[in-house]
């Protein structure tokens, strides 16, 4: 789960290793003042505590206080690279305690043997760490960037706008390209509707994933997912709305990450409301569909949702808006022209009205799955599962940024001295 060089909008997601809790505080202080980074840091002081927190969080960065032998730290590094094998770890450290009976050398040496790819002189600087984060996410190879899958969200302000409908059915199209490489997640927990839309009675969903978190890997994800005819995998949302109080921010996190490292896309359906599990979602997520209605209270919710996104640190540039005409048109209908004067933006995709879409959901057979692609409904969502693929495809073929050169020598020298439908 590298924090690619083009996503460095994201949050970077760092997990802070030794038993001096003022590192912490250092890190903190230090990554603040990079105005481009925006990070959230988790603590751990134990060996059980530091496995548990990168089970958990998946973290893109995990900092090592280098504060005890150098054979204790190697083995804490190869054991979370190999339960996060796409983290950068780094080694953090103060001159008296580098040594520990070793050479400076001997001891980087081991060190770097063991995955730690980068040092950070303690107490810590905004610029050093900087420079070390630009050094570590430098290095994803192409193959690296390859393996990731793209996560694109569906999101609303409200219910009824036909949030999760346009979700199903692009995430129906994509698996018609891609047959058993695209995963349609129902985070819409009390009241998700994916499975009833796919006419797919679940027998697992994703509080099965919950409660294998502790040992969730690619094979045992797609084991708990169910296959629709069109070649779609479904992680469905809770049957009992209750156990949806199991599922946190923190496990949406993980089964998310697992779900990109296993298929080719990860559609995700979200709950119309802005909480912990929603805000995890859209840091994760490569793209964000917002869908509106052509209503004025839909338009006018959307038009409060959309600056909120960007103070949580989604950019424009991750959002695409949606109109979805669900609804038959009428005298005083808004029109595409009126909302995008309302928003301030730009309407990047226009879904209209099709009856037989309505009864699709009755029957629970998306409604792509009979629409030729001149039909206007067919073009919409194929339009945007066209954009999808042409958008995958062009974040993978981007240059790689070339690798920093290795800067073990310099290091040396001082030791001395980051919705519903």
């Amino acid at each position: 789960m590298w924090l690619d060089p083009r996503d460095a909008d994201k949050t970077l997601q760092v997990l802070i290793v030794g038993a001096d809790s003022a590192l912490e505080e250092e890190l903190r202080s230090a990554l603040a003042r990079i105005p481009d980074r925006k990070g959230a840091v988790h603590y751990a002081d134990t060996y059980r505590e530091a496995i548990e927190a990168a089970r958990r969080r998946q973290p893109h960065l995990i900092v090592i206080d280098i504060d005890r032998e150098a054979s204790e730290i190697a083995v804490l590094s190869k054991d979370l690279q190999a339960l996060v094998p796409e983290a950068a770890i780094a080694g953090a450290f103060t001159p008296d305690h580098l040594e520990h009976g070793q050479g400076e050398g001997t001891t980087i040496i081991e060190l770097l043997r063991a995955q730690v790819r980068d040092f950070l002189r303690r107490p810590l600087s905004a610029t050093e760490l900087r420079g070390v984060i630009d050094r570590l996410f430098a290095r994803q190879t192409a193959a690296a960037a390859a393996a990731q899958g793209r996560v694109a969200a569906f999101l609303s302000n409200k219910g009824g706008v036909g949030k999760s409908t346009l979700a199903v059915n692009v995430a129906t199209a994509l698996a018609l390209k891609h047959p058993d490489e695209v995963l349609l997640v129902d985070t819409s927990l009390q009241i998700g509707s994916c499975a009833m839309l796919l006419d797919i009675k679940p027998t697992t969903s994703i509080i099965d994933a919950v409660r294998e978190r502790e040992r969730l890997d690619k094979t045992l994800l797609r084991h708990l997912t169910i296959r629709h005819g069109s070649g779609l995998r479904l992680l469905a949302a809770p049957t009992d709305a209750l156990e949806g109080s199991e599922v946190d921010d923190e496990a949406v996190a993980r089964i998310v990450n697992m779900a990109r490292r296993s298929f080719e896309y990860v559609i995700v359906d979200t709950f119309p409301m802005l909480d912990s599990v929603l805000m995890t979602i859209l840091d994760i997520s490569d793209l964000n569909f917002i869908v509106v209605q052509g209503t004025a209270p839909s338009v006018a919710g959307v038009a409060r949702l959309l600056p909120v996104l960007e103070g949580l640190g989604v950019p424009q540039s991750r959002q695409r808006l949606v109109l979805n005409s669900n609804y038959k048109p009428f005298l005083g209908n808004l029109q595409p022209i009126d909302i995008a004067n309302r928003l301030q933006r730009t309407i990047d995709y226009v879904v209209p009205y099709e009856g037989r879409v309505l009864a699709s959901m009755n029957t629970g057979s998306p409604h792509i799955l009979h629409s030729r692609r001149w039909e206007r409904f067919g073009r919409a969502v194929n339009g945007i599962v066209d954009d999808l693929n042409m958008w995958a495809v062009d974040m993978s073929a981007r240059e790689t940024v070339t690798p920093a050169k290795p800067v073990v020598e310099r290091r040396l020298k001082v030791a001395g001295q980051g919705e519903a439908s």
